[in-house]
């Protein structure tokens, strides 16, 4: 079963975002800033992770960073996850690693057709 981890500061878009996963099927797991999403990453080695950019502790971009350096989670897919919809952000994003960009509010087709992308590219990477 594929593993998501969830990074949104927001509690009302987390609970959405691990309900919406959850009942497509995945093993969701969570977190609620960026520091300990950064930690999550690497104690629960999700397959894919779903990252949102304007969090407390530690900003998306910082974690994703992060992510990308190190060897245990640089062959992760990330999906940021943001209100920032600006070309600028979307590029700094894919810039940085990311794999994709999905702006808040999300069309959910356009959500799990992501995920499904994700999912296939980190059975490559496996």
């Amino acid at each position: 079963m594929t593993k998501i981890l969830v990074v949104e500061d927001d509690q009302d878009i987390r609970d959405l975002l691990v309900d919406s996963l959850s009942d497509l099927g995945y093993d969701v797991v969570e977190a609620a800033d960026g520091g300990a999403g950064y930690q999550c990453a690497l104690e629960e080695h999700p397959d894919i992770i779903l990252l949102d950019v304007m969090m407390p502790v530690m900003d998306g971009f910082e974690v994703l960073q992060k992510l990308k350096i190190n060897p245990a989670t640089n062959s992760v897919p990330v999906i940021m996850v943001s209100a920032k919809g600006q070309e600028l952000d979307i590029n700094t994003a894919t810039d940085a690693g990311a794999w994709s960009y999905i702006v808040k509010p999300w069309d959910p087709e356009d959500l799990e057709s992501k995920i499904m992308g994700a999912e296939a590219e980190a059975q490559k990477a496996a």
